[in-house]
């Protein structure tokens, strides 16, 4: 299918592409002042191998190709883990890892966990589940191993997909190589890593079950519930999935109730542990009011939600999930992004880290599943 005389695989990648120019030309800069250069010179090399992606990946024994991926893999994470040992996150000018800490510091303190601040002075945003995926990484001490988790769902899901593996591998290596996922992984960010989850879950939910049974129901409103406690900006995703199946009637509407009360519970729930006993507080200071003031006003946030209700009339197909949950994320914070030049002005917004560009990798997942299934090239 086209759309407006492009396809939807070129819209992806050009997203993709675009991120990473944000990303090398806001960190290039400090490197060298022919950073736009540099910049446009990765890009080309990136374009390259995707143009070029069935000479470059031509193994005629498709065992190697299987054997690169886990080799891929392998290696990476153990370059992670050296940055991880002489890049101490204590050194760092984002506060991912921080703000994680000064939350469980706060609460096993047993002080109010939101009242927390990292050591840039930043009060704990995301839902509570966020912090209780990161408490077992929080232990051991470094956050950084939480942002290789999106790593490893990421290849999990390639691993289980039906796709030609050369496409897995072409997948995987565009990941690895991208300017934004060695920031993600450098900084100990965690948004690929949140991103990933929700969209394994919904690969999940599609592929699980289509009888929609309770066991089907309760499962998977268990999983979104738990992980739209992580970033409220899920439910777009989320909502398109929901979308995709009554359009489509994948599911009756007794039944989205039914799933619509799991995940409002399970929701809800996670929260009951940091309110008990600081339920004024909570009222004082939470993650809803956090959001609206540090990053875009709530009523924006539910324009950009209502919005992406609109592609309703454009959902097809499974595929048309992945695609329009990845252009959706990117619309919205491409809103939040302008809504912050258009206060700060674009210096210090893009070069000033008043807009946090990292929040578009919240897209990617998206795209590169959506690739996955479509490389828009010949890959047999």
């Amino acid at each position: 299918m086209k759309l407006f005389n492009i396809s939807k695989t070129q819209i992806s990648f050009f997203f993709i592409l675009f991120i990473n120019f944000l990303f090398l030309i806001k960190y290039g800069i400090r490197l060298t002042p022919f950073f736009v250069f540099l910049a446009l010179g990765i890009l080309g090399i990136y374009y390259l191998i995707w143009r070029k992606q069935t000479l470059i990946f031509n193994f005629k024994n498709e065992r190697l190709l299987k054997i690169s991926n886990p080799i891929m893999l392998l290696g990476f994470i153990g370059f992670s883990v050296l940055v991880f040992h002489f890049l101490p996150q204590e050194q760092l000018n984002v506060d991912r890892w921080s703000v994680i800490s000064s939350f469980w510091d706060n609460f096993f303190e047993r002080k109010y966990a939101y009242f927390a601040k990292s050591h840039m002075g930043n009060h704990p945003g995301p839902m509570p589940f966020y912090f209780i995926l990161a408490l077992p990484f929080y232990f051991v001490g470094d956050l950084g191993y939480f942002s290789l988790i999106g790593l490893l769902v990421f290849y999990f899901i390639l691993y289980y997909s039906k796709e030609f593996v050369r496409t897995r591998t072409l997948m995987l290596f565009l990941l690895l190589i991208s300017a934004f996922y060695l920031w993600e992984v450098v900084t100990r960010s965690n948004i690929f890593t949140n991103s990933s989850l929700v969209l394994f879950s919904i690969f999940y939910f599609l592929k699980s079950n289509t009888d929609n049974n309770f066991k089907h129901l309760f499962i998977n409103g268990l999983i979104i519930g738990l992980l739209l406690s992580t970033r409220n900006v899920f439910v777009i995703p989320y909502s398109i999935l929901m979308l995709y199946l009554i359009k489509n009637k994948k599911i009756k509407f007794h039944k989205i109730l039914t799933l619509a009360l799991i995940v409002i519970t399970t929701f809800a729930l996670t929260f009951l542990p940091f309110i008990v006993n600081h339920f004024s507080d909570f009222l004082l200071l939470n993650p809803f009011v956090i959001q609206s003031s540090y990053l875009m006003p709530a009523w924006l946030s539910v324009f950009c939600i209502f919005a992406s209700l609109g592609l309703y009339f454009f959902i097809r197909n499974t595929q048309d999930v992945y695609f329009y949950s990845g252009i959706s994320l990117f619309f919205t914070i491409s809103v939040y992004f302008i809504w912050e030049i258009y206060f700060y002005g674009f210096q210090s917004a893009y070069f000033g880290n008043k807009a946090d560009i990292s929040y578009f990798i919240l897209c990617i997942p998206f795209f590169l599943y959506f690739l996955l299934q479509n490389p828009g090239q010949k890959t047999e």
